[in-house]
């Protein structure tokens, strides 16, 4: 049912027709984040079509860096998904049939507060999302893949509630209504910063030498 490559020589130990458990649930679950409806390849379009229909420099700047982020993203999980010996094509598997992706799973709100909404939950649960398929996908390649992601998501979720603080407050009731929720599982280890060394002491007029 998935889409296989048959257009080249096969490669030694790659899967060439039939994909054995546990590689074909593993690339279900790919295809579905990968070029699903609530998918990366939607997340780049619709995130387009917002910084185009908001027309403004400061919400560009916001989104665009983001869908190329999520281009990125794309990129990987096709990688991911060779790796498991099928054809990155766009589109998932659904109730045992598959289904290309279409342009209807864009989201085309066009209110501001509605769009920063959307985009909150929708990042909030790829993060969720992507921790859970990197406990269950068994390999490492693709687990070092989805952590990756999972991380990126959780930094354009906080963009999103930092735009939406600095956007909305006015359309909000007294008081401020409280932090964005759900709250990301995951937070980057942050590595220390070493002191700086200290530089060498210089020798003192009767440290030695002459003079």
């Amino acid at each position: 049912m998935l889409p296989v490559q048959a257009n080249h020589e096969p490669i030694p130990g790659e899967i060439a027709c039939e994909l054995p458990e546990p590689n074909f649930t593993y690339a279900m679950w790919l295809y579905e984040a990968y070029a699903g409806k609530d998918s990366e390849l939607t997340a780049i379009t619709t995130y387009l079509y917002q910084a185009v229909i908001l027309d403004r420099p400061e919400f560009d700047a916001l989104l665009r860096p983001i869908a190329y982020e999520e281009m990125q993203h794309l990129e990987k999980l096709a990688l991911a998904l060779r790796h498991l010996g099928v054809d990155p094509k766009y589109g998932s598997l659904r109730s045992g049939h598959w289904v290309d992706w279409r342009s209807k799973f864009v989201n085309y709100t066009s209110d501001l507060c509605e769009i920063l909404d959307f985009n909150i939950e929708d990042e909030a649960k790829a993060h969720r999302e992507y921790l859970e398929l990197a406990q269950k996908i068994h390999i490492p390649e693709i687990q070092c893949i989805l952590t990756e992601i999972a991380a990126d998501e959780e930094r354009h979720y906080l963009l999103f509630c930092q735009a939406k603080q600095q956007y909305c407050s006015e359309f909000a009731p007294c008081p401020p209504p409280p932090p964005c929720s759900p709250p990301p599982i995951y937070s980057p280890i942050d590595v220390p910063e070493m002191p700086p060394e200290r530089p060498p002491e210089m020798p003192g007029p009767h440290a030695g030498g002459k003079g």
